[in-house]
């Protein structure tokens, strides 16, 4: 397993991604909408794609009210398994932006956490359609406009529990070490383009996903959603490729 780099805890100057466009997944809530919000902080264009409109409006306008980029909405559910559905979304992209600086593929479904030999085989395999194949398929479409950006990233979002391989992590678990790997494979694939792959790993952490695999967990020394987005900002703006990166 990969070393992890501890990201510092300073903040990043202001406007560090001003005119780049990013498509954050997840981007309704947890650390997708924290994401969203230090993006637009930042300066940078932000599409939020998840599957519950009434949510993204609601980040979109906290955006809107914050003077920040105007940021775009796509309603996506990444259960789809169609690449021409996924080709569709990028289409829009290039309408509206012409252009695609990143990917933050922070969108995830946790299944169950049990016993593997208990998992229900419909639910496994559509936590490995929103948590794999669905970032697989994104990515395929979404590179050609990404190789015309002149640093663009692609970040995917691990587990620091569920990446360890131990009992009862089911298919999120599974579908984390093969995120890790998918990263790690593109990274070397794009070593010579602009386009950068890297893993962020939340650590301990008051996102609601953390709540549920981690329940009477006390917050006291866990960090933040915003601190966490903070941290993202700089894997954004880092230079490296194929790294994984905590904070």
């Amino acid at each position: 397993m990969n070393n992890t780099q501890t990201l510092p805890a300073t903040n990043s100057p202001s406007d560090q991604l001003k005119e780049r466009v990013y498509l954050i997944t997840g981007a309704s809530g947890g650390l997708g909408r924290a994401s969203a919000l230090a993006l637009a902080k930042q300066g940078a264009t932000v599409i939020l794609s998840g599957r519950n409109e009434e949510k993204l409006n609601q980040v979109y306008d906290q955006i809107d009210a914050a003077g920040y980029p105007t940021a775009a909405i796509i309603p996506f559910d990444l259960a789809q398994t169609e690449e021409e559905s996924y080709a569709q979304l990028i289409h829009s992209i290039y309408n509206e932006f012409k252009q695609l600086d990143g990917i933050l593929h922070l969108a995830c479904n946790i299944g169950v956490i049990g016993p593997t030999n208990s998992q229900d085989a419909e639910l496994w395999q559509k936590v490995m359609q929103v948590n794999v194949n669905a970032c697989f398929l994104l990515n395929k479409v979404c590179l050609p406009l990404l190789q015309q950006s002149k640093h663009a990233n692609i970040i995917f979002a691990s587990d620091s529990s569920a990446r360890q391989s131990k009992a009862y992590w089911g298919g999120y678990g599974v579908s984390k070490v093969a995120l890790e790997s998918l990263s790690s494979i593109l990274a070397d694939e794009l070593d010579t383009t602009s386009v950068h792959c890297n893993v962020f790993i939340p650590g301990p952490s008051l996102l609601p996903i953390r709540k549920k695999t981690h329940p009477g967990e006390e917050d006291a020394g866990l960090k933040s959603a915003e601190q966490l987005a903070d941290a993202m900002v700089k894997v954004c703006l880092s230079k490296q490729t194929g790294q994984y990166f905590s904070c």
